[in-house]
């Protein structure tokens, strides 16, 4: 940055504060005009008259561009030059009027003009206050001025306060460069918090439209799965056609996993950018996984006309991470190849290398649709955005999954990129780089659509929502059981006092005691009900939350919303639980 450029902000502050100075400088110039005639100088005033005039004028039209704000356009010679020259010429035709009147010899004018240096100097602290090249362009001429003073008082034969004269002088200027300095220190203090203020601003009115776009996004994507459900209940409700009522049910169904998803992603959002979103670590068979999700997408693939490849059930590979994490990336990634694309196929690449402790993992998910325009590149990564008007008007979709897949990638320690050749499809690439896992024995679950009842169950569910006690008692209408309902922590101890129950369905989330308390408390009462099952469930799926549910002593926990299937597993495994391992038979031992 040249010196232009150095001054040229710092000219307009001068500029504005030197606008201000005008009727102190015509007073200051009368006075000097009654000290010159006091002195015996009148023939001066006229000239000085003049002079002082001109030197006004010139600075008020030097300095016209600078009080109207300093842009490029006045870093040249022709507009900087007459703006410093004419600085430095009124504060030198000032300090020269003093070291005449002062050369005058009598005692009061002499102070006089000491006090008109004096002055100029102190106002150019506030003229420039910003800028030390400023700044002492218009004290330079005051401080020759009082320099001068001792000189003409030497010439005159004035010799013993000469050195006390230059004292003074030094001291003076010290001082004023010492005021100065710190004066300049807190104005530019000012003027960046000034600065950080103005950009907290901007930051807080971006994320002001950002909520705004976040509200007006969600708001209108969740009126479709939203309008569905109710069509179907209405449907159902009204029986007209009995023979649509499965359709009904899949059509509620796949609302409400849309609905699902939406949410996950916006929780997923949120909590990425507090910094509370974490990771868990395990073995995994990254085969398995690959495998596993190419088998969920092909149906839809399928349906839309689509081929869906994928790599074989190959050698298992086992890896150690997040892979709930690593398949949320992946659907969020086949998911929208199967969206944007017509015709052709969508192609899950993967490429591992590396031997021994860790693994680079390569992920691509390749598509033929229409691909992605270059200015939408720069918006892929942007939350709520999509790559264009036409993209939302046809797709939907809050635009929050490749911002959520990225973040979670990043969190992993890796990276997700995106290729595109406009009109010829769109490839995501995920690269990891992992521990080499441990294989661990294969899970099994045994079919639990609905549980083995040996007698009519007695069963307590708690939840402080009308609706969500609606629902708890149509899941468990199949299954015929005994149900009472409370709707806060209080209700449901007094109940759990009186009856006995089989089986409590504990909300977690609830005003008053909450269900962690509530099972404290139950757990605590030595009751009929203090060992009785507590199976609770809340929409908080961190892993601190669902370790504080089994330290209040509940037996189970389980997402919101709640899916029939997890419900009835989870009521199986309460009233069928496993028999705690007690060693080895010692009877059969001892035969």
């Amino acid at each position: 940055m040249g010196l232009y450029a150095t001054i040229a902000p710092h000219l307009t502050t001068s500029a504005r504060e030197r606008r201000g100075q005008v009727l102190v400088r015509i007073i200051l110039g009368a006075m000097i005009c009654w000290m010159l005639h006091a002195a015996g100088w009148s023939p001066l005033i006229g000239p000085w008259l003049a002079l002082t005039a001109a030197v006004q004028v010139l600075e008020w039209w030097a300095l016209a561009p600078f009080r109207a704000g300093a842009g490029p356009e006045v870093e040249r010679h022709a507009v900087m030059l007459p703006a410093i020259g004419s600085t430095a010429l009124m504060a030198g035709i000032h300090a020269g009027a003093a070291v005449v009147i002062w050369s005058s010899g009598d005692q009061i004018l002499s102070t006089t003009a000491v006090l008109i240096v004096v002055g100029g100097t102190i106002n150019n602290l506030a003229s420039g206050i910003e800028s030390r090249i400023l700044f002492l362009i218009g004290t330079t001429p005051y401080a020759a001025a009082l320099v001068a003073m001792p000189v003409t008082r030497w010439l005159n034969g004035g010799t013993g306060e000469l050195p006390l004269l230059f004292g003074c002088v030094l001291l003076f200027f010290g001082a004023i460069l010492s005021v100065w300095s710190r004066v300049h220190a807190a104005r530019m203090a000012e003027i960046a918090a000034l600065g950080e203020a103005s950009v907290r601003l901007e930051q807080a009115e971006a994320a002001m439209a950002d909520r705004a776009a976040m509200a007006a996004i969600v708001s209108h994507e969740l009126r479709t799965p939203v309008s569905a459900i109710l069509a179907g209940a209405h449907v159902i409700r009204h029986g007209d056609r009995p023979e649509a009522t499965p359709e009904t049910a899949d059509l509620i169904i796949d609302a409400g996993r849309l609905m699902t998803g939406m949410l996950n992603d916006l929780l997923d959002h949120s909590k990425i950018e507090a910094r509370a979103m974490t990771l868990e670590t395990r073995d995994f068979d990254l085969s398995a996984l690959l495998a596993d999700t190419a088998r969920f997408w092909s149906a839809p693939a399928k349906e839309k006309g689509l081929t869906l490849t994928a790599p074989g059930d190959g050698e298992a590979l086992w890896l150690k991470g997040d892979p709930y994490r690593l398949r949320q990336i992946l659907n969020n990634l086949i998911s929208n190849a199967i969206k944007f694309t017509e015709k052709g196929v969508v192609a899950l690449e993967a490429t591992v290398e590396g031997e021994g402790e860790r693994r680079t993992v390569t992920l691509t998910v390749r598509d033929q649709g229409t691909g992605i325009a270059p200015e939408a590149m720069s918006r892929l990564f942007t939350p709520f955005a999509q790559g264009s008007a036409e993209v939302a008007r046809t797709y939907g979709g809050t635009g929050l999954g490749l911002v959520v897949s990225r973040d979670l990638a990043r969190l992993m320690g890796g990276e997700l990129t995106a290729a595109s050749v406009a009109g010829e499809g769109a490839a995501f690439t995920l690269s990891l780089s992992l521990p080499t896992g441990v294989a661990v024995a294969a899970q099994t679950e045994a079919d639990t659509a609905s549980p083995r009842l040996d007698r009519r169950l007695r069963v307590l569910a708690v939840d402080d929502h009308e609706i969500n006690r609606r629902t708890l008692s149509l899941v468990l209408q199949p299954l015929d059981v005994e149900l009472v309902t409370a709707s806060d922590g209080h209700m449901a101890l007094e109940a759990l006092a009186t009856r006995t129950f089989d089986v409590v369905l504990m909300d977690v989330n609830m005003p008053g005691i909450d269900g962690n308390e509530t099972t404290r408390r139950l757990r605590a009462s030595e009751g009929i009900n203090a060992a009785v099952p507590v199976i609770g469930f809340s929409a908080g799926t961190e892993a601190a939350q669902i370790a504080a549910c089994h330290a209040a002593g509940m037996n189970d926990w389980l997402a919101k919303p709640l899916e029939p299937a997890r419900l009835y597993a989870a009521l199986d495994k309460a009233i069928h639980p496993t028999p705690p391992d007690t060693g080895p038979d010692t009877e059969r031992d001892a035969a």
